[in-house]
């Protein structure tokens, strides 16, 4: 009887020194190995799927650890082997492994900015999206766009909201859309639970249109409500809308800075020099004062605007008050 207390003794007691020898090795772990020379902070970033020993051997070759096994063996023994997460960071000056791991752990990552500037049209932001190195490139197109994307409205053009988006490194095209796509959704739902009686738009996707064409038409905040005055008016009168940004939009890369008379007989069912009502799609990314504007109009009586030259427009109730305000704003600068 007295065999079996000896081997438990034993076995305590090398449990005992195996624990007193390991406490000193894994504090030593935590502090060391240090990073091989002070340096301003490094970006470090951890592949989608790496395994520890390519993070550890990835930190070595950068110089932010001078072991990757005592790297790999403190990750282990602390547990935390599996906790790291992929994403881009900024590593400071003389991290220990601890530290290392701490921050891998936590995914702070690094964030970059993507701006969805308003006003464009989808072929020049599919364009800018595609000159972001940060990104992952998964779409084929922005032609596409409406087949790879979960959209809720019927067009792919116009559906983005148009703001700043934060991403980490390795993010795709495609989800920086969809964030803008549903950010674009709880707007446009926004303003249209707020939009004044009897518009002559009937839906919220006829309304985004309209915005877009508002977002092009003016530079002048304060004019973009009576702009959309102007279209409730003559689409409520049943009259051409006759607005060059849905030529230009039409002509796409055949457009040269200049539109011609014979670019106003365009057969495009974006040009409202032709056709009348909306066109079948937005022309451009609006920002939320032109989707606002085109649920919200201001009052008034007004069938015409010209630009001033200045960013504002001249309004005009007749066709004959609005040709004299041509002759004065465009005419006599040399314009059409």
């Amino acid at each position: 009887m007295g065999e079996p207390v000896n081997i438990r003794r034993s076995s305590a007691l090398i449990a005992l020194v195996m624990l007193t020898m390991a406490t000193p090795v894994f504090y030593l772990l935590q502090i060391w190995p240090k990073q091989k020379s002070d340096h301003e902070a490094v970006v470090f970033r951890i592949a989608q799927g790496a395994s520890l020993t390519q993070v550890a051997d990835e930190l070595a070759v950068i110089g932010l650890t001078d072991s990757p096994v005592l790297f790999r063996l403190y990750a282990r023994i602390s547990g935390s082997d599996r906790g790291l997460r992929a994403g881009t960071y900024k590593v400071p000056s003389r991290q220990n492994a601890r530290e290392l791991i701490a921050l891998f752990s936590s995914g702070k990552v690094q964030q970059h900015a993507i701006r969805l500037p308003e006003g464009m049209n989808l072929r020049v932001v599919a364009s800018l999206l595609a000159e972001q190195a940060v990104l992952e490139h998964r779409s084929t197109g922005w032609q596409h766009l409406q087949d790879e994307l979960d959209l809720e409205l019927p067009f792919a053009e116009g559906a983005f909201f148009p703001d700043t988006y934060f991403v980490s490194a390795g993010a795709s095209d495609l989800s920086v859309l969809q964030r803008a796509h549903e950010a674009l959704l709880a707007q446009l739902r926004s303003a249209w639970n707020a939009r004044a009686d009897n518009l002559a738009v009937q839906t919220p996707a006829q309304a985004l249109i309209l915005a877009s064409i508002i977002e092009k038409e003016s530079d002048a905040p304060e004019d973009r409500r009576q702009i959309s005055q102007v279209f409730h008016l003559r689409l409520k009168k049943n009259m051409k809308l006759q607005t060059d940004p849905t030529v230009i939009y039409a002509l796409g890369e055949n457009f040269d800075g200049d539109i011609r008379r014979r670019d106003l007989r365009v057969d495009s069912p974006f040009n409202t020099y032709r056709y009348k009502g909306l066109p079948p799609t937005p022309i451009a990314l609006p920002s939320l004062a032109s989707i606002e504007a085109a649920v919200n109009p201001a009052d008034g009586d007004y069938l015409y605007f010209v630009a001033r030259g200045d960013g504002t427009s001249q309004f005009s109730r007749t066709l004959e008050e609005h040709n004299a305000a041509v002759r004065r704003y465009q005419l006599s600068r040399g314009g059409q």
